[in-house]
């Protein structure tokens, strides 16, 4: 289709001009179908489907803020349709203004009540910030109003998930995955439901699908890369890791993954950067602070963790991990009443919490208080059967009370353990 000839008509034809942008605009070339909505709206400035039509462009080509204004401009013209109201939503949401986007989807829906679309972005804005119930219930409208709307099942199947309910939101991910087979988010997150499940080889299998339709996928590569961490392939969970941040760096999460990989490796130093890397993008990312204490530990700069863990709780008081480590700076330091008050705050929190049941019994040692030590270390061997430290532990003040042979059956369960796990 050739351009009508418009820089010296005189007057524009603005209904044939207009068929033409719409067609353009239909057969994605989008320049040329934004030039003539130019054209157009330099003939008549208040022309209501061309502001409205060169605004779905602008946020097409990642220019919100121009598409907001258009799309006032246009509601000024003319009384707000579900429409307009619905793409007002989009770019408010784009530019991170969940609230009023809420707000434009509600009242799209307001006039409109089976309107699906406002239904999957309401949802889509709910689960953003953070109300996972309301975001369910907004799906389910969706999925009322289109029952084949893949993308209506996809964010069923996210809130489900967030909502800790993974088998359900399985269901959800393979409806939509039934609705359009090559979908790559419902692949990647059906594969975050399977680890969820503790089913890693069909987590991986789920990831690996999305790879296969979208190599350089950032999301799912840290997936990946999170469910072989877990089955303690850490090397390849590493590359995963790598690969994601070379795609996209800004991710936080991705290089506190990286650092935990690295720990887990042995790569102490190496850990601690990628954990800075993580806070220097989101400093309150208290998972990273925790951790970045953790390897401060490892490196023998006990004061330098204490400051670490001190930050963790400042964020977040009621982190049992960060008062677990703490206790163990503490401890290192010689400050052991302070480390037992931090152990028995970590339990109070987490009464199941093994390694803190048995930090305390170490710190109990330290006091001579043999028989409480004996008690924590049986508490933590009760809930952790396989947890050699502890055995070892539990050993150690079995002789201090003069209970040799059940030390030694200690020791050996301890040994019997460490070489299970290296076998």
């Amino acid at each position: 289709m050739s351009l009508p000839q418009l820089q010296n008509a005189s007057p524009v034809d603005v209904p044939q001009a207009l068929a033409q942008a719409i067609e353009l605009h239909r057969q994605g070339r989008l320049n040329d179908a934004a030039n003539l909505y130019s054209a157009i709206l330099a003939a008549r400035p208040d022309h209501f489907d061309a502001l409205h039509m060169l605004a779905v462009i602008r946020l097409a080509q990642g220019q919100p803020a121009e598409a907001l204004q258009l799309i006032a401009a246009a509601m000024r013209a003319k009384k707000p349709s579900p429409q307009i109201l619905l793409n007002q939503g989009l770019v408010l949401s784009a530019l991170a203004r969940h609230e009023e986007a809420l707000a434009s989807f509600e009242q799209a829906i307001k006039q409109k009540a089976k309107f699906a679309e406002a239904h999957i972005n309401r949802a889509a804005v709910l689960a953003v910030l953070g109300r996972d119930e309301e975001a369910l219930e907004a799906s389910r409208k969706a999925i009322a109003a289109a029952p084949d709307n893949p993308e209506a099942h996809y964010n069923l199947g996210n809130s489900l998930r967030r909502l800790g309910r993974a088998e359900e939101a399985l269901k959800s991910f393979d409806r939509a995955l039934a609705l359009r087979p090559d979908y790559i988010n419902a692949h990647n997150n059906r594969g975050m439901a399977m680890h969820a499940l503790g089913r890693f080889d069909e987590a991986v299998a789920g990831y690996e699908r999305a790879l296969n339709l979208q190599p350089l996928n950032p999301d799912a590569l840290n997936n990946l890369g999170s469910t072989l961490y877990a089955v303690g392939n850490f090397e390849d969970a590493l590359k995963c890791f790598d690969g994601s941040i070379t795609l996209q760096a800004s991710d936080a999460e991705v290089h506190y993954n990286r650092g935990n990989a690295l720990k887990a490796l042995g790569r102490p130093d190496e850990a601690l950067a990628a954990y800075d890397r993580a806070l220097m993008l989101r400093p309150k990312l208290v998972e990273a602070i925790n951790n970045r204490g953790s390897v401060l530990l490892e490196l023998t700069r006990f004061e330098e963790a204490l400051d670490a863990f001190d930050t963790a709780l400042a964020v977040r008081p009621d982190y049992a991990e960060a008062l677990n480590n703490r206790g163990n700076a503490l401890h290192e330091l010689g400050r052991f009443d302070e480390a037992l008050a931090n152990f028995d705050t970590a339990l109070a929190l987490r009464p199941d919490f093994t390694e803190a049941h048995n930090n305390r019994g170490s710190t109990l040692i330290e006091f001579g208080r043999f028989d409480e030590a004996l008690a924590a270390f049986d508490r933590a061997v009760a809930l952790r059967p396989d947890f050699a430290e502890a055995h070892q532990n539990r050993g150690a003040v079995l002789d201090d009370l003069g209970r040799v042979d059940e030390a030694q059956e200690s020791y050996d369960r301890a040994m019997s353990l460490r070489m299970a796990a290296e076998s």
